[in-house]
């Protein structure tokens, strides 16, 4: 613990905690409401609503790994995520006055999408800066960043729909975009201007490798968008499975998701400490251990008190993968961070598409007690799937395949 405190009293490590809190205030001010704000603010239909959220998602996608690979090979991180930040406060002052629901649509394309990059880029920024500096806390900073992004989305949404109630869209917007603001000043003034030098050979052929033939990492992305496709079904299908099916009150599913939020912030905190004795990559095994134990337990249990007890584990499992799921692609890839920050978190959003499209499949097929099936099976083949990668990654790759990518 001695060097979480050691963080705080550092004045450049002080300033990537302070970005990743006020920058995921900013979000979760915002994407919490998005889906309200379409219905309502835009009088969309429900299937406008599935088709904004999905182009919106696969835009930032898009984006987001194209601005990645350019990080990677000479831009500017710094100057990145200052231009990300800038697009999403210009989004957020449009939104204030637009409602219209094509307008709005073409908002989060040529706008928006830009921001995507920002999240990525800061955490890549992060890690570049603690290799550097705090050689090997270097694990423990990355997830005490981690840390204060999931804290602020432990703040946001609750004040977000706080603020909703009391002044509307306008409101909350305004209150992300100045968070937001409050970030960008700290990334303009205090963060450092750093670009990519190439003057090391072997680390142009490293940056030249598409990650797609880099050993362990397809099956570990594959392993990482599982985990969140299960987790993300939990989140959704909680709150309907509490009260639809079990007739309990709405707060029940509040309190649920609550207490494993309770649970995940310290699991991260302790991970980055974990990961300084085992290898990040079999704690995220655990990870999905963890998680399949407690969708299993979940789907049989007959008690209030159980499901409670129950977030121990869903904490235990959210909070290792999420601190140290970053980590480890970075690790397989660490001369493209741009690229490999960008490639988690773009799996990430896409399994939070995926996860409404299978809840409501499942859903309508059988009910929402079968939507537990399906995520002990997404968690039993991200298990599966990081086992094999870590079997991969030990393979010695070829010298002569790098050569041929350069």
């Amino acid at each position: 613990m001695k060097n979480y405190v050691s963080f705080l009293t550092n004045k450049a490590a002080l300033c990537y905690l302070l970005v990743s809190l006020f920058a995921g205030l900013g979000g979760g001010f915002f994407y919490p409401l998005l889906g309200i704000f379409v219905v309502d603010g835009l009088d969309a239909t429900p299937l406008q609503m599935g088709v904004f959220l999905a182009i919106s998602i696969f835009s930032g996608v898009m984006v987001s790994q194209r601005i990645a690979k350019l990080s990677d090979v000479g831009w500017e991180r710094r100057q990145i995520i200052l231009l990300a930040q800038g697009a999403f406060i210009v989004v957020m002052a449009l939104f204030m006055m637009i409602r219209d629901f094509y307008l709005a649509l073409a908002v989060m394309i040529f706008i928006s999408s830009f921001s995507a990059a920002a999240l990525p880029q800061t955490f890549a920024l992060g890690r570049e800066f603690a290799d550097k500096n705090l050689g090997d806390n270097s694990t423990l900073f990355v997830s005490l960043m981690r840390a204060m992004m999931s804290l602020s989305w432990v703040i946001g949404p609750p004040l977000a729909f706080i603020l909703y109630d009391a002044f509307g869209f306008n409101g909350a917007f305004l209150f992300a975009a100045v968070t937001m603001v409050i970030s960008v000043l700290i990334v303009w003034r205090m963060f450092p201007s750093t670009k990519i030098k190439e003057t090391d050979t072997q680390g142009e052929v490293e940056v030249r490798l598409s990650w797609r033939k880099i050993p362990g990492a397809p099956l570990y992305l594959g392993a990482v968008f599982m985990l969140f496709l299960a987790n993300n079904m939990y989140v959704m299908s909680i709150p309907l499975y509490v009260t639809k099916e079990l007739d309990m009150a709405g707060s029940v599913a509040g309190q649920l998701l609550g207490l494993a939020a309770f649970v995940e912030i310290p699991v991260m905190v302790l991970a980055g400490l974990w990961a300084a004795k085992i290898a990040p990559q079999r704690l995220m095994v655990l990870s999905a251990a963890a998680a399949c134990l407690f969708y299993a337990l979940l789907f049989n249990a007959g008690a209030l008190w159980q499901m409670y007890a129950l977030q121990m584990l869903n904490g235990l499992a959210v909070g290792i993968s999420a601190s140290l799921g970053m980590v480890v692609i970075q690790n397989k890839m660490p001369n493209q961070m741009g690229v490999a920050t960008t490639l988690f978190n773009n799996a990430i959003m896409i399994a939070s598409l995926a996860s409404s499209v299978t809840v409501g499949f499942v859903a309508e097929l059988y009910n929402y007690h079968t939507v537990i099936l399906a995520m002990l099976l997404a968690g039993a083949v991200a298990f599966g799937l990081l086992l094999l990668s870590a079997r991969e990654t030990r393979r010695p790759s070829c010298p002569s395949q790098l050569v041929a990518e350069a």
